[in-house]
């Protein structure tokens, strides 16, 4: 065979190249399909050294991604810790603090998850949507601690300050936990009638409440507000108490029952009271007032229909104990001398003489005078007991 020189060399001069000139040549053709050991390609070794650089084997084993670090590419180990997901710092990628294993995800906490998602960090988010409000994680240890609002807008565990261990819920307080102090308010019409106060109000517009009205005196009010708008209110000034009422049936303030038997000094009387103090029976009765010596004043009226003969009614028995009286209404009925009159005497000639022990009726000069025919005997006394 030939060389390529020589060929063409014959090609030059105009000489025909024979068969055997091109055997080998066609040896090498028929070899094109086959692999091409490295070996045997120059240079090929000394070339991949300066554009790749394989790993480290003091780096161990990992995971790496290529860099280009003009004019050649090296390896770059990613730096990762096992369950954290990876994120770029700039030059490398290193293991962030989102850890996920099992299907939980927990930023900025232990590989020691309990719960699906877990955050050591504060989270902002514009909604939120809590579809198991009946589930409440058991918080370690032995402090209560709450959901707190703090001021930066943020929500967080807090242990809880004395001043909201205790609160008054909607449902009322409990038999065991009843307020123990006073509770002092200052704000804005509650109501809708003063400052402050406590309603209650029916569907058909009725409301009853208790007030506190913000007039500079702190004015305390118990009102009544009905659907007509009628309203009735008692209330607590400095110098008076005032009761009064836009329904013109109004009744103004009264007893549930009568207790005019155990009135005091100080007691406000009732109607029914002052009515008894006109009116008369013949049962004894505390009048309420007293004597100038402090004892009680009592009063009973005495009826008589039949007098004795000599005019002597004897009521000792009738009264008993009587020490002083205080005062006597008398009206006698006497038709046979066409006479019917209040007090002791009659026209300056009939005259009834009152003893704490008897009543006597006299006509002056007729001393065997008949008394019986007196048709009927009215007496009623005040007095004290010895």
């Amino acid at each position: 065979m030939k060389s390529k020189q020589e060929i063409k060399k014959n090609f030059e001069n105009g000489d025909i190249p024979v068969q055997e000139d091109f055997w080998e040549w066609q040896d090498s053709y028929w070899h094109k399909d086959e692999n091409i050991p490295q070996d045997n390609i120059s240079g090929l070794k000394e070339t991949l050294k300066t554009k790749l650089n394989a790993p480290d084997p003091s780096l161990g084993s990992g995971f790496y991604f290529l860099t280009q670090n003009s004019p050649w590419t090296t390896y770059q180990k990613i730096n990762l810790t096992s369950y954290y997901l990876t994120s770029w710092n700039g030059s490398n990628f290193v293991s962030s603090n989102i850890y996920y294993n099992n299907g939980k995800v927990g930023i900025g906490t232990t590989q020691l998850l309990t719960e699906t998602f877990e955050v050591d960090g504060n989270i902002k988010t514009s909604g939120l949507i809590i579809s198991n409000l009946g589930y409440t994680p058991t918080i370690p240890g032995q402090i209560k601690k709450y959901v707190v609002a703090r001021q930066d807008g943020s929500l967080g565990w807090d242990t809880q300050p004395t001043d909201s261990q205790e609160h008054i819920p909607l449902a009322g307080t409990t038999d065991d936990k009843p307020l123990r102090g006073s509770i002092q308010y200052k704000g804005n019409d509650t109501t809708g009638q003063n400052s402050f106060g406590f309603y209650s109000k029916h569907s058909n517009n009725e409301m009853a409440g208790f007030d506190i009205q913000d007039d500079g005196a702190l004015t305390p009010s118990i009102y009544w507000i009905g659907g007509d708008n009628v309203t009735s209110v008692l209330s607590i000034n400095h110098d008076d108490v005032i009761i009064g009422s836009s329904n013109p049936a109004f009744s103004g303030l009264r007893g549930s029952t009568y207790y005019g038997d155990y009135y005091t000094n100080e007691s406000f009387i009732q109607k029914k009271y002052a009515d008894k103090q006109h009116s008369y029976t013949t049962k004894e009765e505390l009048t309420g007032g007293s004597w100038i010596n402090g004892k009680p004043i009592y009063k009973k009226t005495l009826f008589f229909n039949q007098i004795p003969r000599n005019g002597e009614i004897w009521i000792d028995k009738l009264i008993e104990n009587m020490e002083v009286i205080v005062s006597n209404q008398m009206f006698t009925e006497w038709y046979a001398i066409d006479a019917a009159f209040a007090g002791n005497q009659w026209r300056s000639k009939a005259f009834i003489t009152l003893e704490k022990t008897h009543v006597q009726f006299e006509i002056i000069g007729a001393p065997d005078n008949d008394y019986s025919t007196i048709d009927s005997f009215t007496l009623t006394l005040e007095y004290t007991k010895k």
